[in-house]
C-alpha cells in the first residue's frame, strides 16, 4: 500500500519563487507518517516547493489543510478523487468547518490522528470500511500522546533551517477572533517532557521552533522542560504571553534552555480593545514598556504581533503601534488586519452585525492575501489593508531595522558570540522581503505573472 501525503500551498504565482517565511517544515504531516505502520510506503509532496503530478500514483491521500490552503486542497482532492483515489482531509479547517470539508474528501479528521485514530482510519481502508468521519474530540486526556515524527521525509525539500518540535498543543484563553481557541475549544494538552527531550536529541538543526499555540500555558510544565533542555544546548523560539514577565524563574530557566526569541501577541495598546477581544489578561500593571525590559534583561528577544480593526481601532492607532514597536526596539513584529475565520466568535458576531463582506471570503474566487473580508467601524476595508501593509514596509525598512539594534537581547554578544546578531539580521531581511511578495498573494489558484488563473 502507497499512502501520499499532500500539503497544498496557499496558492501560486507561476515562475515565482514561495514566499520563504512560509516554508517551514510540515510537522503535521511527518508526526502522521511516524504513526504510519512500516509496510505502508509514503510519500510526501509539498506543494510549497514541489510540483504536483499530472497523475497520482497512491492507494490514500492524505492533505492537511488549514484555512487559507482550504481552497487550494479542494482544487487538488477533486483531481486526485475523479482517479478513483480515496482522500482523507484533516487539519484545523476541518474541526473549524467539518461541515464544510467533508464535501470535498472521501474522509475526514476532525481534532488530531493521536490516541489510534490514525491508525484506524488506515486499518479500516484495508478493509474497505473507511468512514467519513473520524472525530478526535471524543478522545481526550490532560497529556497529549508523543508521536515521533518521520523526519526523513523532508529530505532535499529545502525547508528553512529550523527544526520543529510540538511539546504541547492548543490554549487555554478564550480570545474572541482565535482560530485556535475555537479549534480545540480553550483546551490545552501537552506532552511528556521525556519524549520531547527524545525527539530533539534526534534532530541535527542547531535552531529549534516549538510549534506550540502557547509555549509557557502552564508555568511549572515548562520549567520542567526548560530545566531538561539545557544539557542540550539548543537556541529555539517560540510563542509565549507578556504575563511570563512576573515570573522570573520562568525566566531564567527560559534564558539557560537557550530562549532566543518568544512571539508575544500583544495585538493591541488599546485596553478597551483589549476587552473586546476577550484578552483583558493581557492588560499588565507594569505596562509594556517594563514589561519587555525584564525580558531582554534575560536576553529574550520578542516578536511581537498587533492586530487591527476592532471597533476601539482609529487609523492613527496603526502608526501609534509603528513607533511603539521601533521604540521598543521589538526584534520583529507584524501588523495585522483583523481576521474572520470561520468557526470563531468574532465570525459568527460579525456574520450576525451583517459585516462580513463575503461569508466564504476564503473560498471567493480572486481573494488575495491581505484583503480585508469584512467592514471595519472606523475606515473602509482598503483602507485598512493598506496602513497595516504600509506599517510594515515602514517597521522593515534598513533605517529602522538599524534603529531596532540593541545588546541586551536582539543582538546579544555579536564579538564572543554572534549568533543572536546573524539571527536577527537574517530574520530582518527575509521579512523585509516577504512584505511585498505576500501582500495581494492569490489564495487558492495558480495564476500566471499577468494574475491570469492557470490552475
Amino acid at each position: 500500500m502507497k499512502l501520499l501525503l499532500i500539503q497544498p500551498s496557499v496558492g501560486k504565482i507561476h515562475g515565482e519563487k514561495y514566499v520563504k517565511s512560509w516554508t517551514m517544515e510540515p510537522l503535521a504531516l511527518s508526526t502522521l507518517a511516524g504513526m504510519t505502520p512500516d509496510d505502508i510506503d509514503i510519500e510526501l509532496i509539498d506543494e510549497r516547493i514541489d510540483e504536483l503530478p499530472e497523475i497520482y500514483e497512491a492507494d490514500l491521500v492524505g492533505i492537511t489543510i488549514e484555512t487559507y490552503t482550504a481552497k487550494r486542497a479542494y482544487t487538488i482532492a477533486k483531481k486526485i478523487r475523479k482517479q478513483g483515489i480515496k482522500v482523507v482531509m484533516g487539519g484545523i479547517h476541518a474541526s473549524l468547518m467539518p461541515d464544510e470539508v467533508i464535501k470535498y474528501c472521501d474522509t475526514m479528521l476532525v481534532g488530531g490522528a493521536e490516541g489510534g485514530i490514525w491508525n484506524q482510519v488506515l486499518s479500516d481502508f484495508k478493509n474497505n470500511k473507511l468512514k467519513r468521519k473520524y472525530d478526535a474530540n471524543s478522545y481526550f486526556e490532560k497529556t497529549l500522546d508523543h508521536c515521533p515524527p518521520n523526519r526523513k521525509l523532508y529530505a532535499n525539500k529545502g525547508y528553512l533551517p529550523l527544526g520543529l518540535v510540538e511539546s504541547g498543543r492548543g490554549c487555554p484563553f478564550t480570545c474572541e477572533f482565535c482560530a485556535i481557541t475555537a479549534a480545540h475549544k480553550a483546551q490545552y494538552k501537552s506532552k511528556e517532557v521525556q519524549h520531547i527531550i527524545s525527539d530533539i536529541e534526534n534532530i541535527s538543526q542547531k535552531m529549534l521552533y516549538f510549534a506550540d499555540d502557547n509555549f509557557v500555558s502552564k508555568f511549572s510544565r515548562t520549567k520542567e522542560l526548560c530545566d531538561a533542555m539545557i544539557p542540550l544546548k539548543k537556541k529555539w523560539f517560540s510563542h509565549g504571553t507578556i504575563n511570563m514577565a512576573s515570573q522570573p524563574d520562568l525566566l531564567k530557566k527560559l534564558q539557560k534552555s537557550g530562549c532566543s526569541n518568544l512571539l508575544i501577541g500583544f495585538e493591541s495598546l488599546n485596553e478597551d480593545t483589549l476587552k473586546s477581544m476577550g484578552k483583558s489578561w493581557a492588560v499588565v500593571k507594569r505596562g509594556y514598556s517594563e514589561s519587555l525590559k525584564i525580558l531582554k534583561d534575560y536576553g529574550i528577544s520578542v516578536y511581537g504581533t498587533f492586530v487591527f480593526g476592532y471597533d476601539e481601532d482609529k487609523p492613527d492607532d496603526i502608526e501609534k503601534t509603528l513607533e511603539f514597536a521601533i521604540d521598543e526596539k521589538l526584534a520583529l513584529a507584524a501588523f495585522n488586519h483583523l481576521v474572520p475565520y470561520p468557526g470563531t466568535p468574532l465570525y459568527h458576531r460579525f456574520e450576525k452585525e451583517g459585516r462580513l463582506i463575503d461569508k466564504e471570503w476564503w473560498l471567493k474566487e480572486g481573494y488575495n492575501f491581505g484583503e480585508v473580508s469584512f467592514k471595519p467601524k472606523n475606515m473602509s476595508p482598503e483602507e485598512l489593508s493598506e496602513r497595516c501593509y504600509n506599517a510594515r514596509l515602514e517597521f522593515y525598512k534598513y533605517s529602522n531595522i538599524l534603529k531596532r539594534i540593541e545588546f541586551k537581547a536582539n543582538c546579544r554578544d555579536p564579538f564572543s558570540n554572534p549568533f543572536q546578531t546573524i539571527s536577527f539580521m537574517s530574520a530582518n531581511f527575509v521579512s523585509q522581503k516577504g512584505i511585498k511578495q505576500r501582500q495581494s498573494w492569490p489564495i487558492g489558484n495558480i495564476i500566471d505573472k499577468n494574475g491570469k488563473i492557470l490552475e
